[in-house]
């Protein structure tokens, strides 16, 4: 009797799931869990409690899972949770575990947790596939290792050499089920709900949604926008939490390009998968080094980290009102457009002079659209340690107020009025500034 189990983790649907179909294939039975790979190995980057998350990342990551149950239903499936590897020994004992699935992983401690699973089950058989990214390691111009320094290199090898294969439906059938006590409760209480409307529907509806608008085909010019409906696809926690692949997107894309018509607005989607894919393999290419002060590079950066700014930022309480809107969104919601994050992160760094790390790893825990690779990516890119070719990002916060909120609508709505406190009434090891009081 061949017995699979299968780890959901960033992949968290059916559709496209290449992975999940080999394992049921191959095995007579079939356990489904949800697998937070983290949570399995003491974390690489301890500054912070790796498992504190905020509410609205919570509520979202319990809201896939739910609909995924749903989907899962006429299966005559359910979910379990495994959060630690005592609970995942039990059931590979209990259960004479002969494969396991999970699909391959781009952050460090992920791929850290994978690899003890490895040397942990030495006898079970892995089943494991790329469905997180556009493309398979197979499919790469080259080595993962010789993957191009910049985006625009890496763009240009695959925009002429690779296409992107189309999405698998969902299974017709899987192998059948085992029964577990590890059953995963989640309460569906849209009552207490903190997600705002659009993200409070499923991936595929939210797919649907934003298509069957003519929002994709202005992209280009709404995409640096603050607010607004439909100003980005606003898919991304989908895509971070893989209740979307990337290239199911895709598909939808070109489909609404073939009704509509293709024009810059519908190639620079394409253009910011393509940013996202080539995150996900620079995080494989730079291993622990996505997480480090310097990066890739050699030069550190002339930063610190001051616990009062940092305390100010993360509480939107520095004197800065844009940044302070901003980061009210960010902990009211859970989310914050694409320019915002450039604008606090470049704030973070330059007006404030903090260790980019701890910018980064606020984002983790309250962003819905947390994902790894991206994230540390993307702030390594302001901070002018990763794939910047110009060494960083500084904005101007007067000029990207008065172009991106010259009404200050956006200030008002989100209560970001510049704090009048000293940013400095404490030093970096938390002792109180000589000659200046704080009440």
């Amino acid at each position: 009797m061949k017995t699979g189990l299968y780890l959901f983790y960033h992949d968290l649907r059916l559709e496209d799931n290449q992975t999940l179909r080999r394992l049921s294939s191959q095995v007579d039975r079939l356990i489904l869990a949800y697998c937070p790979l983290h949570t399995l190995t003491v974390p690489s980057r301890a500054i912070y409690n790796a498992r504190e998350q905020g509410p609205a990342r919570t509520e979202f990551v319990e809201q896939t899972l739910h609909h995924l149950g749903q989907a899962l239903a006429p299966y005559h499936h359910s979910l379990c949770c495994i959060d630690n590897l005592k609970t995942l020994d039990e059931l590979v004992g209990v259960h004479d575990i002969t494969h396991l699935g999970v699909g391959h992983q781009h952050g460090w401690d992920e791929r850290m947790a994978l690899a003890h699973i490895k040397d942990r089950y030495k006898a079970i058989e892995l089943i494991q596939d790329h469905d997180h990214t556009l493309f398979t390691l197979a499919q790469l111009p080259g080595p993962v290792d010789e993957l191009p320094s910049t985006f625009s290199q890496f763009r240009k090898a695959v925009e002429s050499e690779l296409s992107v294969d189309e999405p698998l439906a969902a299974p017709t059938q899987l192998a059948p089920s085992v029964p577990v006590r590890q059953n995963l409760y989640l309460q569906d209480d849209a009552s207490t709900s903190v997600l705002t409307p659009w993200f409070a529907q499923s991936a595929a509806h939210a797919l649907e949604n934003y298509f069957a608008t003519e929002a994709p085909s202005r992209y280009k010019e709404t995409r640096n926008a603050l607010q607004g409906q439909h100003f980005s696809t606003a898919l991304s926690p989908w895509l971070a939490n893989g209740a979307l692949s990337a290239r199911l997107m895709l598909s939808k894309l070109r489909n609404y390009e073939a009704q509509h018509g293709a024009n810059e607005s519908t190639y620079w989607i394409y253009f910011e998968l393509l940013w996202r894919e080539y995150f996900q393999w620079l995080a494989i290419k730079q291993g622990k080094q996505l997480y480090c002060f310097a990066g890739a590079n050699s030069a550190k950066p002339q930063t610190s980290f001051y616990a009062q700014r940092y305390q100010a930022w993360c509480q939107g309480n520095t004197p800065y009102a844009l940044v302070n809107a901003l980061m009210h969104e960010l902990n009211t919601t859970g989310w914050m457009s694409n320019r915002g994050r450039q604008i606090v992160a470049s704030c973070f760094v330059n007006e404030l002079n903090l260790d980019w790390r701890y910018g980064a790893a606020y984002f983790e825990r309250m962003l819905i659209d947390y994902d790894s690779a991206s994230n540390y990516g993307n702030w390594q890119y302001i901070a002018g340690v990763g794939a910047d070719p110009r060494g960083g990002r500084h904005f101007n916060l007067a000029k990207q107020q008065q172009q991106f909120d010259p009404d200050g609508e956006f200030i008002s709505r989100w209560q970001g009025e510049a704090s009048q406190s000293d940013i400095d009434y404490q030093d970096y090891t938390g002792w109180p500034q000589q000659g200046v009081t704080h009440e």
